[in-house]
Parts: structure tokens; C-alpha cells; sequence
């Protein structure tokens, strides 16, 4: 009969019109969430040995422009080959590059056999000409830090991204290394 033909084809006209409303939905949806992560700031976490320190470092980024970066370093005095007190004068060194530089805090904490040094800067307080003058790397300009390149030289150095874990965990396992080491 001509009215179920025209009822039918009614039918599945709404109901493709349906469908294709369902999938802009779905197709907007995901674009808000990619977008609302984009201008986001993220953290990751790294870890590994290098050089004989075993590194935990943190890099909290917007886009790719690196904002904060907050490293603890483990270094046993076996490994560098010096006692305690040899520590002491080389990381003085250390110390001297970082003093009084506005958006950097340095500390080491010298345990019995190991030494954990302590490094936090803020990229968007620091002098960046100044940092790289202390630190004797020749540059003209006083560009951001790349979280591209600076995650691909830290898996170059053989580092790892950690699993993500939040701020509070992060301090407490920054706090265990310190009690343990």
C-alpha cells in the first residue's frame, strides 16, 4: 500500500539524518577534548642513569614551551670515585653557578655514602641569559626551552617517562629518596 511506502522511507530518512547528527556530535565532541588539551599545563616525569647519577627530573610544559623543571639527582661518592668532602668541594661548584639566580633554587644533601642534589627552575621567573652565561653555554637570545627537544635529549640520555603520577606522590617520592638515600 502506497502509505506504508511513503511511512518507511520517511522513517529511514530521519533515521539517517539521525545518525549523521550522532556522528558530528561525536566528531565535535573529540575535537573539544583534543582542543581543551592543547594550552593545558602538563608534567612529565623521567627517570634513569646518566653518568653515574641516577636522575628523577620533572618538566611541566604549555604547548611545547617548558615552564618548570624540578630534577633530583643521586650520586653515590663511590661512583665519582671521592670521599664525602671531595663531594662537597665539587658540588660547591654547582652551588656557586646557581646562588642568588632569580627562578632557580639548588640544594645537595650530603648523606653518608650518596649525595642528592636538588634543582628546581622556574623558566618563566629565570634569566635565561644569565642561566646560560653561569652555565657556559654561548647563546644571543633569551628563547623558551623546547619540551620537544628537551624530551627527546633527555630518552637520548637514556632516561624514561615515568608512569604519570600526580604532584602530591611526586613530592613524596622526592621525600623517600632524601629520607632513604
Amino acid at each position: 500500500d502506497w502509505s506504508s511506502d511513503v511511512c518507511s522511507s520517511d522513517l529511514e530518512r530521519r533515521r539517517l539524518t539521525l545518525k549523521k547528527l550522532c556522528s558530528l556530535i561525536v566528531v565535535a565532541l573529540v575535537c573539544i577534548i583534543a582542543l581543551s588539551a592543547c594550552g593545558k599545563e602538563q608534567t612529565k616525569t623521567y627517570e634513569g642513569d646518566v653518568s653515574g647519577k641516577h636522575v628523577l627530573t620533572s618538566i611541566t610544559y604549555k604547548d611545547d614551551k617548558v615552564l618548570k623543571q624540578s630534577t633530583i639527582n643521586t650520586i653515590k661518592y663511590d661512583d665519582l670515585g671521592m670521599d664525602k668532602d671531595e663531594a662537597k668541594k665539587l658540588f660547591a661548584k654547582s652551588e656557586s653557578i646557581f646562588k642568588d639566580l632569580k627562578g632557580v633554587k639548588y640544594k645537595v644533601d650530603y648523606k653518608d655514602k650518596k649525595a642528592i642534589e636538588h634543582l628546581d627552575i622556574d623558566y618563566t621567573e629565570v634569566d635565561m641569559k644569565k642561566l646560560n652565561k653561569r652555565l657556559g653555554v654561548s647563546t644571543k637570545e633569551n628563547k623558551d626551552i623546547s619540551f620537544e627537544k628537551l624530551e627527546k635529549q633527555l630518552k637520548h640520555r637514556g632516561l624514561k617517562e615515568k608512569d604519570k603520577m600526580d604532584r602530591s606522590e611526586e613530592r613524596r617520592v622526592g621525600k623517600e629518596c632524601v629520607s632513604t638515600c
